[in-house]
């Protein structure tokens, strides 16, 4: 004879069914599909049946007496539970009278229990001292118990524990200090116990909670406060098991992990060790260059907050009026080149015409530098071409630093062009600087390129930007005007 919740589950898998064809929705379920299944399918219809989405009033409010004539099924019954891979992990509350406490019960081979929340580390040693004097009463043949710190400096505990064979327990049964356990039938990654290979998820339980996570504390001689009669292959357990290169990967992916432990358990577990290294240092690679980069914003930040070193610059009319050609569309658009005296801030200068600038040092090299493929038209408003000590490399790479409006430009090439990477410079603001030390300065007036303004905009500094009035033509005349007030 079926049970009360046998009967109201089918009610409600035939309902599910009747009104799925009605709103085409696909649903695969039976009335011996799992609960969960069951709950998914309802929320699926649900969600069609809803009025507010086109739905009639009549079906969902059906839908709903279904689903809570079997919800209260299901409270009533003394045992409910799911079964998740061969494994059965009974979830019921029972209300006690006096204290209202929530107690969980679970049926499993295997279970993670969480100790929440102790004040100090004093716990550790007497957590240790239970666990071990129970574990005959509990029946358990491996355990690992560790402590770990929470974001408000309180601890939590976690004890992994794998039973002779799986019995109806409750968690209750598993207090310490007045604490019961929350009961978990996974690693907190998601991975539950069961499949195919019971025996390896367990293990992955195990690891979970043995692994040095960041976290895990440190007890008064500095050591990790983990402690377990089953442990990885590569220590000096009796009892050991094999740990996979895929558990570091979900550890390391969920933050769990510092990149020197995963290195460290890497080459400790022998799986895959190449191609998970070349992760690993591309990660620290980025890692590091990202700590780099706050470094040097930090160290801009200070610097320029300090009045003694760091001065705003002020108006230069002619290189605002050179930024304005940029408001319109033309077919190219002419270079700003700024000489300026060793230490006056003309690079600082160049960088304050624009919001985002991408800086690139180019110094003696006659091609561009790396950093160049970093410019991206999303991030960047500007270009600044700095110490430039050749102006002949502007003659030779004219076409690339002006751009061309129908295509990119190649930037560089490998000898056979296998390998190369090209950039859009069209209507990209570009400063050059340079100084007096350097080479074909003469190139800004006889050369056929750089001596015309509507190639090139020249801004020459005897001291300053913009404390003198910058002359705009090579050579620059002996003596130089104060500068003009803003206006």
């Amino acid at each position: 004879m079926a049970s009360a919740i046998d009967l109201a589950k089918r009610a409600l898998v035939a309902l599910l069914k009747r009104l799925a064809v009605a709103y085409a929705v696909v649903l695969e379920i039976s009335r011996d599909s799992p609960d969960s299944q069951v709950s998914r399918a309802y929320r699926q219809v649900s969600r069609k049946t809803h009025p507010d989405r086109g739905g009639r009033v009549e079906d969902q409010t059906a839908l709903n007496n279904a689903h809570d004539a079997w919800q209260e099924a299901r409270k009533g019954a003394k045992k409910r539970g799911t079964y998740e891979r061969g494994v059965q992990v009974v979830s019921a509350r029972k209300r006690a009278k006096e204290n209202k406490e929530k107690h969980f019960r679970f049926q499993s081979v295997g279970v993670l229990l969480t100790y929440q929340k102790f004040p100090d580390q004093s716990c550790w040693q007497r957590f240790l001292a239970s666990v071990r004097s129970r574990l005959a009463a509990w029946r358990a043949r491996f355990w690992c118990a560790t402590l770990e710190t929470n974001g408000d400096g309180t601890y939590h505990l976690h004890l992994m524990l794998q039973f002779f064979k799986a019995a109806d327990r409750n968690a209750q049964d598993f207090a310490f200090e007045d604490v019961c356990p929350n009961a978990q039938p996974n690693d907190l990654l998601g991975n539950g116990w069961g499949g195919r290979r019971l025996q390896l998820s367990l293990d992955r339980g195990f690891f979970y909670v043995w692994a040095a996570k960041e976290g895990t504390a440190l007890d008064d001689q500095g050591q990790l406060c983990v402690a377990a009669n089953y442990e990885p292959a590569w220590t000096s357990a009796k009892v050991k098991y094999t740990v996979k290169g895929k558990w570091l990967d979900e550890l390391l992916q969920a933050h769990k992990l510092s990149l020197d432990a995963y290195e460290d358990y890497l080459f400790k577990c022998r799986d895959g060790v190449v191609g998970r290294k070349r992760n690993l240092d591309a990660i620290r690679a980025r890692q590091e260059k990202e700590e780099r980069q706050k470094e040097l914003q930090e160290r801009a930040k200070r610097l320029r907050s300090n009045p003694e070193l760091f001065q705003p610059f002020k108006r230069v009319p002619e290189a605002e009026a050179w930024l304005k050609l940029f408001e319109k569309d033309a077919l190219r658009y002419p270079l700003l080149v700024l000489y300026a005296p060793s230490y006056s801030g003309k690079t600082e200068f160049a960088k304050s015409l624009f919001k985002r600038p991408l800086k690139v040092e180019v110094g003696t090299l006659t091609h561009f530098p790396e950093k160049m493929r970093q410019y991206s038209r999303k991030s960047h408003d500007g270009l600044v071409v700095d110490d430039v000590r050749d102006l002949a490399f502007l003659a030779e790479h004219q076409e690339k630093l002006q751009g061309n409006y129908e295509a990119e430009l190649e930037f560089a090439s490998t000898a056979g062009g296998t390998c190369a990477f090209e950039l859009d410079l069209w209507k990209v603001p570009v400063v050059v600087t340079v100084n007096r030390s350097t080479h074909n300065l003469d190139f800004l007036a006889t050369h056929d390129y750089l001596s015309k303004k509507e190639n090139v905009h020249f801004l020459g500094f005897t001291g300053r930007p913009g404390e003198v009035a910058p002359q705009t033509s090579w050579p620059l005349q002996a003596d130089s005007t104060p500068a003009r007030s803003p206006s």
